[in-house]
This record gives structure tokens, sequence and C-alpha cells, in this order.
């Protein structure tokens, strides 16, 4: 789009020009806004990990998972390799699995709880760090 159908000159030339810029500069500003709303709301909201345990039973490492996720099964092959014991619910096909899916006010997964700790979407280097802080990774992974 054309700043000016003819060349224009001058002050009224210049106020032509700042007008889109301030349109542009509005935009980002409210494209910003909108991202920092949309991070607000993706942060954890405080869970009652002991409802979720009386659910999902006393396994230090638990994860929630859908069969048709990609990132699940790149998870479980991740604590698979690191050699790590967990149990497994699935939030579409097991009644646990929903109900912990509900008390953890999931809205996706993979959900990885390690002990009181609770991790949600793929996040490989942070659910390492924490099941060896833990010391739920045997001594040769490390």
């Amino acid at each position: 789009m054309p700043w000016t159908s003819a060349p224009v000159t001058g002050a009224a030339g210049d106020a032509l020009r700042i007008r889109p810029l301030a349109r542009r500069f509005a935009l980002v500003l409210a494209a910003g806004a909108a991202f920092a709303a949309l991070a607000a709301c993706t942060r954890q909201a405080p869970v009652d990990v002991s409802a979720v345990r009386a659910v999902v039973g006393d396994e230090p490492v638990v994860l929630l998972s859908a069969t048709w996720c990609g990132y699940c099964k790149k998870l479980r092959a991740d604590l698979d390799r690191w050699g790590v014991r967990y149990r497994e619910y699935d939030v579409e096909g097991s009644p646990e699995g929903e109900r912990a899916a509900a008390l953890l006010r999931s809205s996706g997964v993979p959900v990885l709880l390690v002990r009181e700790r609770r991790f949600v979407g793929y996040v490989p280097q942070q659910i390492h760090q924490s099941l060896s802080e833990a010391g739920l990774l045997p001594a040769s992974v490390h």
C-alpha cells in the first residue's frame, strides 16, 4: 500500500509517513501485551499433590500420557534409556489417568510427576536434572 498517491513534501508529507508507523507500533505493542497475557496463563497453578498421589499411588515417577502423543513417546523413550522406573497412566484410556489429569488441571500431555514436582510438556533436560537430584537415576546415567 503506497504512503500517498502523489509525492507530498513538507509537514503534510511527514504526517502521512508517521501515521502508518504509529499504527505498526500500536500493533506491535498489542501483540506484545497479548503474548504476555498468554504467558501468564501458562504458569502452573498450585495443585494438591496429595490428592493426585491418592489416585496414582506412591511410585516416585508417574507419567500421564496419551497414545497419540509424540512427545509422550519421546519422553517414554528417554525414561527407558535413562533406566528410570515409572508408572504410566493414559489420560484418555484409564480412570486413574483421567482423574489425575483433572486434579492437575492439565490441558495437555505429557505430564510427569517426579516425587512432588510436576513437569508439563517435553522438557528432558529439566526432567533429567530433577531425576538426578532425587536420586532416581541409575549410577551409570548421571
